[in-house]
């Protein structure tokens, strides 16, 4: 798979850096600003940087598109007659819907929606095809993108809730572990530097649990003795968790429905072509 990507800001950037550092295959870019995609090819010898995008289409079998809504949208309305039907163009712009690319392309679209935990290869990368998606296209894809993290098809209904875990869910899973540091601190029994350093190293673990095939039930399970302290702990949560991610969900959902310019977390829908 040949792949270019168009807009190196925080998301095309993170994947053009990951796809480098998987595969020795050249990994072809194009930026408005030269300057933003020189900073993302410094490091890395088979990223290369198309000055024009025409170039960067006419080398790919693979276009990923990274941009923000409106200048994704302009781009393929204005040039979408250039992608040829052998082609993908791999959209990160999760707010339009599939087949409003077919009307607008020849390519096949795809949405792809990844997390910022692609920069160490990890993590969940969530993709969205269209009706008759090619076999052969959907192998490739998801063999490459199993390079840098763990591809999970969905479909298109519930693009928004599966970002809010597998996108989302580092940063909002953050926000409650500072609360809780925060919490620990104020008790007075440590400062906020050593919760924060009890908390990250708790979830290391965690997670080498669940890799080495826990379920979160056996880790309850394994912790939670009758009568003792994480019993009550977990009592004294009661369904606070679930009421807590049920509004979140609502929330995500609605700002996405009344003028989002992109579903995906902050910290990576800032990039522009």
């Amino acid at each position: 798979m040949q792949i270019g990507i168009i807009g190196t800001g925080q998301m095309g950037g993170m994947l053009a850096r990951a796809f480098a550092q998987t595969a020795p295959d050249v990994v072809y870019i194009y930026n408005r600003s030269r300057v933003k995609a020189e900073s993302v090819a410094a490091d890395h010898t088979n990223i290369v940087i198309c000055d024009q995008w025409q170039s960067l289409i006419s080398r790919v079998d693979t276009v990923f598109l990274c941009t923000k809504v409106k200048d994704g949208l302009a781009f393929v309305q204005e040039n979408g007659g250039l992608l040829r039907n052998n082609q993908l163009l791999v959209t990160t712009i999760s707010s339009v819907d599939l087949d409003h690319w077919r009307t607008i392309t020849a390519a096949t679209p795809v949405k792809l929606i990844p997390s910022l935990t692609q920069t160490v290869a990890r993590g969940v990368i969530l993709l969205s095809y269209p009706r008759q998606m090619p076999q052969e296209s959907s192998i490739a894809l998801e063999n490459r993108l199993g390079q840098i993290g763990q591809p999970c098809v969905v479909d298109e209904g519930q693009v928004r809730v599966c970002s809010d875990i597998a996108s989302c869910g580092p940063a909002f899973l953050s926000t409650i572990c500072q609360g809780w540091a925060q919490a620990a601190a104020q008790t007075g029994v440590v400062d906020r530097l050593t919760a924060d350093k009890l908390i990250r190293d708790m979830l290391v673990g965690l997670a080498g649990l669940l890799e080495a095939g826990m379920s979160f039930d056996d880790v309850i399970r394994r912790i939670r003795v009758p009568g003792g302290v994480t019993e009550r702990g977990i009592e004294s949560m009661e369904d606070a968790p679930q009421r807590l991610f049920a509004r979140l969900h609502a929330e995500t959902t609605h700002f996405s429905s009344h003028g989002a310019h992109s579903s995906l977390p902050d910290s990576l829908s800032s990039s522009r072509a």
